[in-house]
């Protein structure tokens, strides 16, 4: 949602959503589809109006794109308490009660330039001061309209430049550490902008692009998928040494990932083959660094245009742009993978369509697939089962009239 569009006028009652200025339209059906569709929504919220941003303001775009300079926080809250009443499941529009969302997500990759300006004083990083406060009284503002909803901050994007005053992006790790108030060596020292960040969630895009999910990031503070757990201590250390702004454990939401696809992207797809094995290995191995949820960017690919690098024309979905299925899909519905714990050993891990008794199949060079196992599980659970198994071999998971892709294990 962006807050630009929605408020793009000043509100005389910022807090009330029914102020005449706010423009909520396509925000009420597109949640409203969810909800009848069955979808949770993770509500990002992000972009200042040009009336909430701050003073000084560069007049060239390149230097402060439009909605991230330096945003007003007491704004932002007032916002946030307008889009909580709004869809807290009690709020009446055109003769029906909107739906209730519980998850709202504050700001988006806010350690870019895109999103929010600047990112350095000098080699300081600064961006982190500007989004604490952004974050604390987006916090408040749902909160006050109830206490249950739940509030992410900000996803992160997987990469930074190194610290300089034209670095334009702050590496995931550094931007966490100034916001949980940690230095390098995960010890507490002083908090960016002297608040201490207030959440439920914290949230990160590990994107790997073209590299496999078991490839690390070049830098240090970098993190794609197979750098998730340095996430998951850095927030541990700080729960443990009490800097976050709200006590107890945390969860952490992967809530972007993606590959392009071949077809129809001959420069930086994938093929559907390993998009699907890498799809389904991600989710592994990010449950295995300890994140609690994992989303995709996109469910649908856009259309394709060759050439085209935007949004507007990525291939990362798991349905095509025509809705015909990609073998990810299966991947994302069924995903069963093993990993060699040693040489005779291996771990299942998968997460179960369905409840009841799932089989586990495996086969050796051109034989047939042959039961090795069965688990009890449950509908939408994860399972996991130790196998005594050498060797490269194939296996799969089927439950109930439904298989999982083939798992290709090798040495």
């Amino acid at each position: 949602m962006y807050w630009s569009l929605v408020g793009f006028d000043k509100p005389k009652n910022p807090r009330d959503p029914g102020d005449p200025a706010y423009n909520w339209y396509g925000y009420d059906t597109a949640i409203a589809n969810a909800a009848r569709m069955g979808f949770g929504v993770d509500l990002t919220v992000l972009a200042a109006p040009r009336w909430a941003e701050g003073p000084k303001r560069p007049r060239v775009n390149d230097l402060a794109p439009a909605g991230s300079w330096k945003p007003d926080a007491s704004d932002f809250g007032d916002f946030a308490h307008a889009v909580a009443t709004r869809y807290s499941g009690e709020y009446e529009y055109g003769g029906e009660t909107l739906p209730r969302v519980e998850y709202f997500e504050a700001w988006n990759e806010p350690n870019l330039h895109t999103y929010i300006t600047p990112q350095f004083n000098g080699r300081r990083n600064v961006s982190a001061a500007v989004y604490v406060r952004l974050l604390n009284a987006f916090y408040e503002g749902v909160k006050g309209v109830d206490p249950t909803m739940q509030v992410v901050a900000g996803g992160t994007s997987p990469y930074g430049d190194p610290p300089a005053e034209r670095s334009t992006n702050t590496a995931p790790l550094l931007f966490y550490r100034e916001l949980l108030c940690l230095n390098k060596k995960l010890q507490k020292t002083g908090c960016a902008g002297g608040q201490r960040a207030k959440f439920d969630v914290i949230a990160h895009h590990p994107i790997n692009r073209e590299d496999p999910p078991t490839a690390h990031a070049d830098g240090p503070d970098e993190i794609q998928i197979g750098d998730f757990d340095e996430l998951t201590k850095t927030l541990r250390r700080a729960e443990k040494q009490g800097t976050t702004g709200t006590p107890g454990r945390h969860d952490l939401w992967a809530n972007e990932i993606w590959w392009q696809t071949d077809p129809p992207d001959p420069q930086e797809g994938i093929s559907l083959k390993t998009h699907a094995r890498w799809t389904a290995q991600a989710l592994y191995l990010l449950w295995k660094q300890g994140a609690t949820n994992v989303s995709f960017l996109q469910v649908r690919d856009a259309k394709y245009t060759p050439g085209e690098s935007t949004l507007e024309s990525y291939q990362t979905g798991i349905y095509t742009a025509a809705g015909k299925r990609k073998p990810a899909a299966v991947a994302v519905a069924f995903p069963f993978v093993t990993d060699r714990r040693s040489n005779r050993n291996l771990l299942a891990w998968g997460i179960a369509p369905k409840s009841g008794k799932l089989t586990i199949e495996a086969k050796k060079g051109g034989g047939r697939y042959r039961p090795l196992t069965t688990v009890r599980v449950r509908e939408d659970a994860i399972f996991t089962k130790r196998l005594r198994q050498a060797g490269e071999l194939k296996l799969r998971a089927r439950i109930g009239g439904k298989r999982s892709l083939v798992w290709e294990q090798h040495d």
